[in-house]
């Protein structure tokens, strides 16, 4: 009987210490649980020799969960270097902060073909594989290499960088030709989409068979755009459940007494954290009217913190919120309580819905699900107010939210303002119009449609290139 065999970086182990409140994490296990199968990845652990990378096998339930640790030096030349010194900001636009590295590039393509080797050795040739992010861009080159004729699709969480980006990186046309071996690529929005195909089409001379199919190399790729959901059902059960805010926080944060701002972020440069509170300290210096009866909570995650970047936006990131709490506080009151550490995704759920607004600054975003589990986890007699950058993915698909661009600060002021002082019947008509497109296209969705595009588009591979001249017509159903 096929399964479905699912590779990412990280693998969200059940019962393991630390919680996993990242959005493609709980995304992969929503599916997983529905309709099981096998996850495979990085356990997050990193050991001397090569010799130590083993593959270690969990099950539960209806899933099986497939790890192993890397090398400090494949780490640091697959992970912190190429994928997160190089494509990460590559992919959100940053090219002022692309370092590439040959010795890394290297040991990216070392680390996908270790996976793809696993996935040779533990896939059936009926088994669909569904290949996760940026870090495994080449895993499908290698497959086919091994003499894998599988189903083999690709989900991009983050976005997509548009041409004059991928000229700056020595290894685009490679990379591209790599990504160009799976039957499906997944984008977030359809602006991604459109990148996408202009950039295969232009630095591989790739034949544009349709708005969504490419042909390269007697091989079609499907590119389309899959907006990834999440599961309103479940958020809303688990935000119904109480819980004391003081059990993670050092001071009082008394949810019910003042209005509260919620932000939950890893503390990156795409994130938009410091305009953010650049913002929330002129608004708080504007309106001192609001001073003692707002709070900023931030759920603020530290994350690679090998990247110089990182290390740096992090030490300026704890410095604005200390000016911003020494500047402001008051007996009895912070403008800012921020903590450092990810969250249990329950405990998350519930938080979201005792905030009045969530504050989404992102810079650039491929979707950003904080801004969907906000909605999905409000009370519907007295739901809160979404901020959204108009920068994220999200913001495609969710107008009825207060849509901002995090660079001005003026309109980020203002978004505040409103959303503190929007009526209640306001707040109503736009959730409900946020929580309709929530269940319109949920998790269960995303996953089916693009899994069914998947197996349709391959099923139609073959004939295509046995002189079918009437495929084409076939291909636009897709």
């Amino acid at each position: 009987m096929s399964k479905l065999i699912i590779l990412s970086n990280r693998v969200s182990i059940p019962n393991g210490k630390q919680p996993s409140a990242g959005g493609l994490a709980v995304a992969i296990q929503d599916a997983l649980d529905d309709i099981g199968g096998v996850w495979l990845g990085w356990n997050g652990e990193r050991v001397d020799t090569q010799d130590e990378v083993q593959f270690n096998l969990l099950r539960k339930d209806d899933v099986e969960y497939i790890t192993c640790p890397l090398t400090e030096s494949q780490y640091s030349d697959y992970y912190a270097g190429f994928a997160n010194n190089t494509l990460w900001p590559a992919m959100h636009y940053r090219s002022d902060l692309i370092e590439y590295k040959s010795s890394e590039y290297e040991g990216y393509q070392q680390v996908n073909y270790l996976f793809a080797q696993k996935l040779a050795e533990i896939s059936e040739p009926d088994d669909t594989i569904w290949v996760h992010d940026y870090h495994f861009l080449s895993v499908a080159k290698y497959c086919r290499e091994l003499g894998m004729q599988n189903k083999i699709g690709f989900f991009l969480h983050i976005p997509f960088a548009p041409l004059f980006i991928w000229q700056r990186i020595p290894c685009a046309q490679q990379l591209i030709e790599d990504l160009c071996q799976y039957d499906v690529v997944g984008l977030q929005t359809d602006k991604d989409q459109k990148v996408c195909m202009q950039v295969c089409a232009s630095l591989l001379k790739a034949q544009k068979i349709q708005q969504t199919l490419l042909s390269y190399h007697q091989r079609t790729t499907l590119i389309k755009c899959y907006p990834i959901g999440v599961n309103p059902t479940a958020i809303q059960k688990a935000a119904q459940q109480f819980i004391d805010v003081q059990d993670f926080i050092t001071r009082p944060v008394e949810l019910n007494a003042a209005k509260t701002i919620i932000g939950v972020d890893r503390i990156d440069y795409s994130k938009g954290l410091l305009e953010r509170f650049l913002s929330y300290a002129e608004f708080l210096e504007q309106h001192p009217e609001y001073q003692q009866h707002i709070q900023h909570l931030q759920i603020a995650c530290p994350c690679r913190l090998e990247v110089p970047a990182y290390q740096r936006l992090f030490e300026r990131f704890k410095i604005k919120i200390e000016m911003i709490n020494q500047e402001f506080a008051q007996e009895g009151w912070q403008p800012v309580e921020c903590i450092y550490e990810a969250m249990k995704h329950h405990h998350l759920m519930q938080i979201y819905r005792q905030a009045d607004v969530c504050w989404v600054s992102s810079i650039r975003d491929g979707m950003n699900l904080v801004a969907k589990e906000y909605i999905a986890a409000q009370n519907p007699s007295n739901p809160g107010v979404l901020i959204l950058s108009k920068y994220a993915g999200a913001a495609e698909y969710m107008s009825e939210a207060l849509l901002v661009d995090p660079n001005n600060k003026t309109a980020m002021i203002n978004a505040l303002k409103t959303a503190l002082e929007m009526p209640k019947q306001e707040r109503i008509s736009r959730y409900k119009q946020l929580m309709k497109g929530l269940k319109d296209f949920d998790i269960n969705d995303w996953r089916n449609a693009f899994l069914n595009d998947l197996q349709y588009k391959t099923a139609l591979q073959d004939f295509r290139f046995m002189g079918m001249r009437n495929v084409n017509s076939i291909y636009q159903n897709l």
